[in-house]
C-alpha cells in the first residue's frame, strides 16, 4: 500500500500538508489524531450561555481512537495491528478518565500496543485535550 490522505465523509481532513498515514515496509505510521469531527469541530467541548467550556476527556478520547480506527481500515488495518501509542495529554489531571477510556478500546486485547503518554503545554486547537500518534502493523 501506499501513502494516501483520502478524506471520507467519517473522518476530518488533514489541517496541513501532511498524511494521515505512511506505510514504510510492515509497519503504518498514523499521524498525530484529534477529536476533531468532519465538520471541523471538535468533540467533547461544550460552552455554556457564559461562555464557559468544559471538556470532555472521555469524548475526545474515543473520538480520536475512532478516527484512529477509520484511518486504519483507510490502510487495511484494525486498531488490533496497533503496535505503539504516543499520548498527548494537555491536562495531568485527566490521565484517569483518559486511561479508563483508552482501556475501553485496548483493555481486553492479549497483547495490547506500547504507550507512551506525555503531558503537553498545549495542542494545535485550544479545545483539543487528547492526541494520539501510533504505530501499526501493516496489512499482508
Amino acid at each position: 500500500m501506499s501513502n494516501t490522505s483520502h478524506a471520507t465523509s467519517s473522518l476530518p481532513k488533514p489541517l496541513g500538508a501532511y498524511a494521515r498515514w505512511r506505510q514504510h515496509g510492515s509497519a503504518l505510521y498514523v499521524a498525530g489524531v484529534s477529536a476533531r469531527l468532519p465538520d471541523g469541530r471538535i468533540d467533547g467541548v461544550t460552552r455554556d450561555v457564559s461562555g464557559a467550556v468544559t471538556y470532555d476527556v472521555a469524548a475526545q478520547t474515543r473520538r480520536v481512537l475512532c478516527n484512529i480506527e477509520g484511518i486504519l481500515l483507510e490502510a487495511g488495518a484494525t486498531l488490533a495491528d496497533c503496535l505503539d501509542m504516543t499520548v498527548f495529554l494537555v491536562n495531568p489531571d485527566d490521565f484517569a478518565v483518559f486511561n479508563a477510556t483508552y482501556a475501553e478500546f485496548f483493555g481486553a486485547q492479549a497483547e495490547p500496543p506500547t504507550r507512551t503518554t506525555v503531558v503537553v503545554r498545549g495542542l494545535p486547537h485550544a479545545d483539543m485535550v487528547v492526541e494520539i500518534k501510533a504505530i501499526a502493523r501493516a496489512p499482508r
